[in-house]
């Protein structure tokens, strides 16, 4: 299988096509190979005649034929030039080893007659140089079809691979399609169970207390500050419900946010607002490092304060004995820098890529169904901007929002 567009020489052409299938026959398995193959027997035969032309002007009888003087006399250099067909011919058949013993066979043919027979004052070196030239020749030869051979069942396997891999494409595309629809099924089975059970346990408070404020009528034992304190309490369950409802509304309908021109810092601040109550019953210590001459930047408040908020509740969580929440500010000329850290407990190896999944939590039952950073990631996502974490676990957590200082929509 051959990607490559670039345009073929002739002579690669050829190798692909004549020498490739010539290549085919002559390695063909099937047949015999050694003394058993059809190749040898030839081989034998071509060099048994063309010895016995290349001897016969050197017999008796040759002289007194009408074609002494034919083309079986006087060209010795073109009868020994015709031993390189059978050697040529071996090395196709049988590579480097079969051409080497092919001239072996060729000087031992040449010797007597070069000793005994030749005129020259060089026998020799002329018959040595003849049977040197045709082994080079032969293994030259030898040594191409090797290599043609080489590709070609490298590409024989090659297109037996991506046939292979192909079939195991579309095979797991049939079993792709079942995951990812079990993957549906299960996390809807999962977000079923978590907001099951995150509204039902402020439901049952609030039902617990509506009860309470029912028999304290019906007993007369009812108080106004009594009456207060469970109203506080219920309120406080409520408004759980309602973040839980609106985190899956968000996380659902994905709006598209509505830029306006927004002071980070400011957007910071409104969200440590709502936080702040809650950092000092857990005894945290809050500080800011925001930058004094912070660049505004297009953005929408509320989801940018939201995921703030967020980010700022999973902090305190994060550290349940006391410990240090900060918030930092900064800006360079292309992007902005939004970054919340803490001093909590940490987040572990394996539940690092798992932390922007829907429905992942690692928190325990009642205090989050794991759509807080799901919500979070996908609208710094649709503000052009992206969210990063780094941790330790024992040190702590920080999470980086970079947002883009000039948005695609101002222009």
């Amino acid at each position: 299988m051959n990607n490559d567009n670039t345009p073929k020489s002739t002579w690669q052409r050829w190798e692909e096509n004549s020498a490739g299938r010539l290549v085919a026959w002559l390695s063909d398995e099937r047949r015999p190979r050694g003394v058993r193959s059809p190749h040898c027997w030839i081989i034998v035969a071509l060099m048994a005649f063309l010895t016995l032309v290349y001897y016969i002007d050197q017999t008796p009888l040759v002289s007194l034929a009408p074609f002494s003087h034919s083309f079986f006399t006087g060209v010795h250099d073109l009868h020994r030039t015709l031993f390189f067909i059978p050697i040529v011919y071996a090395a196709m058949v049988f590579g480097v080893w079969g051409s080497l013993i092919t001239s072996f066979t060729f000087l031992c043919v040449v010797l007597p007659r070069a000793l005994l027979f030749s005129p020259y004052t060089d026998p020799l070196v002329r018959a040595a140089l003849f049977v040197i030239l045709a082994a080079f020749i032969g293994t030259l030869v030898a040594m191409q079809l090797s290599r043609i051979e080489g590709e070609r069942r490298a590409r024989a396997a090659l297109d037996k691979a991506y046939k292979e891999l192909s079939q195991y494409d579309k095979r797991l595309r049939e079993n792709q399609e079942q995951l990812i629809q079990a993957e549906k099924l299960t996390s809807l089975g999962q977000m079923a169970a978590s907001i099951a059970h995150e509204v039902n346990n402020p439901l049952a408070g609030v039902l617990v207390y509506t009860q309470l404020l029912a028999k304290k009528l019906n007993s007369g034992t009812f108080t106004k500050e009594g009456a207060l304190e469970s109203l506080a309490k219920m309120e406080t369950e409520l408004i759980r419900s309602s973040r839980l409802i609106r985190n899956l509304l968000d996380f659902a309908r994905q709006s598209p946010p509505a830029l306006r021109e927004v002071n980070a810092n400011e957007v910071l601040g409104r969200a440590l607002e709502l936080a702040a109550h809650s950092a000092q019953l857990q005894n945290i210590q809050v500080s800011k490092e925001l930058a004094s001459s912070l660049p505004n930047i297009m953005a929408d408040f509320d989801q940018l304060q939201q995921v703030s908020l967020n980010l700022i509740m999973n902090a305190l969580q994060a550290m349940p004995k006391g410990g240090r929440l900060t918030l930092r500010t900064s800006a360079d000329d292309n992007q902005l820098k939004i970054e919340v850290q803490d001093t909590g407990q940490g987040i572990s190896k394996e539940n690092m890529h798992k932390l922007f999944t829907p429905f992942f939590t690692t928190k325990e039952k009642g205090k989050g169904v794991g759509l807080g950073l799901a919500v979070a990631y996908g609208i710094i996502q649709r503000h052009k901007g992206r969210i990063e974490v780094q941790s330790k676990e024992g040190e702590g957590t920080t999470f980086t929002i970079y947002l883009p200082r000039h948005h695609e929509e101002e222009n």
